[in-house]
């Protein structure tokens, strides 16, 4: 990506937003809930497919079956009917009639599916019981839960009086069916239990985020609102502009989850400067802690080539096994390295970054500052 930024120095974001609001997630909250059971169905989808799979071989595998192209004829329409099922938005129709109708029919297929494999094939199929009915518990909720429950129930004793089982034996099969049930809504309760408090925590470091980043804006203003005229107010623009760096991580942690973009990263602190900075990135991440680091590292690198050197100014970052960020500009090569800004620069890269900091001559003239990180 590449694009040219400028901003003059002082111009801050404004400090008018509202703060966002803090979602407190709860056991039932609709959203938490709604992604929960599309994740079950799209989990639902590859259980289809390992039920369908293992019919297929078991007719293949058992010759004798009186019923068995009937059998294959049913399978194949379950098939067809999965890969329909897969193609509906279902994240989008749960929460509306359409959605809990199809749900519905997927259900009742699923269930009648199982009954006639049963009845035609025998007690062997009633194994797939173990997937039907633990799905259905877990992707229906409130009265519907309680109805198709109801109708396994009556399907499986329908099935328990049509397949002649030993009474034990039945019972048995009986017995862990319900106890799989009970299993599968205990840990999707647990999950979405867990899902509820994850999405508080992302919530609360969001707030915390956006908090922090209008702080670090606010002391900035207040530190140049206090800045001398002349050359005495140099060091309070570099302060400011670095309390400004890392107000710009915690603005983009805050629109965005960790891991922080490298490019809107670089772009945000390249806007600060008083002379366009062209901006180039490969697509790549960085935790927080490493994008406050290099946030740093880019903004004095930044400020030392338009202080020190001439535009243009360019800021190339790309990523391998080694993330490699460079400063270009066209002033002389021969620069003072031992002033406050660049020795900040390699004590974040050798110390923090675990890498290296060089400051030299371009091939084609110019200057050209380059840190080398392993990545992360």
């Amino acid at each position: 990506m590449r694009a040219v930024v400028g901003r003059p120095v002082g111009e801050t974001l404004s400090l008018s937003d509202e703060t966002r609001p803090v979602l407190l997630a709860g056991d039932d909250d609709p959203h938490v809930e709604l992604d929960f059971r599309s994740q079950a169905l799209r989990a639902g989808f590859w259980l289809g497919w390992l039920g369908i799979a293992a019919v297929l071989i078991g007719l293949a595998l058992d010759g004798s079956s009186r019923h068995r192209p009937l059998l294959l004829a049913l399978t194949l329409t379950a098939a067809a009917c999965n890969t329909v099922a897969m193609r509906v938005p279902w994240h989008e129709w749960l929460e509306s009639r359409r959605g809990r109708l199809a749900l519905d029919l997927w259900s009742g297929g699923l269930i009648g599916f199982v009954a006639l494999l049963v009845a035609g094939g025998g007690a062997s199929f009633t194994l797939l019981l173990f997937l039907a009915i633990p799905f259905i518990a877990v992707v229906q909720v409130g009265w519907r839960r309680g109805f198709w429950l109801t109708v396994s129930a009556g399907t499986c004793a329908l099935a328990a009086a049509l397949v002649p089982l030993p009474a034990g034996a039945t019972a048995m099969r009986l017995s862990l069916v319900a106890a799989a049930v009970a299993v599968a809504l205990v840990l999707a309760r647990t999950i979405r239990r867990e899902s509820a408090r994850a999405e508080l925590e992302r919530a609360l470091a969001t707030e915390a985020n956006h908090r922090i980043k209008n702080n670090l804006q606010t002391a900035a203003d207040f530190l140049l609102l206090g800045r001398p005229d002349g050359a005495g107010g140099r060091p309070f623009d570099d302060t400011a502009a670095r309390i400004r760096s890392i107000a710009t991580v915690h603005r983009l942690l805050t629109e965005a989850d960790d891991p922080v973009d490298a490019y809107a990263l670089l772009s945000g602190i390249a806007s600060a400067a008083p002379v366009p900075v062209a901006v180039e990135a490969d697509a790549v991440s960085f935790d927080a802690s490493t994008a406050q680091k290099l946030g740093l590292v880019a903004n004095e690198l930044i400020t030392n080539a338009f202080q020190h050197g001439a535009p243009p100014i360019a800021v190339h970052l790309s990523s391998g096994r080694q993330v490699r960020l460079r400063v270009d500009d066209v002033g002389p090569g021969a620069r003072e390295t031992a002033g406050l800004g660049l020795r900040l620069v390699r004590r974040l890269v050798e110390q923090g970054l675990d890498g290296r900091f060089e400051l030299g001559t371009r091939p084609e003239g110019g200057t050209r500052a380059e840190v080398v990180f392993p990545a992360r």
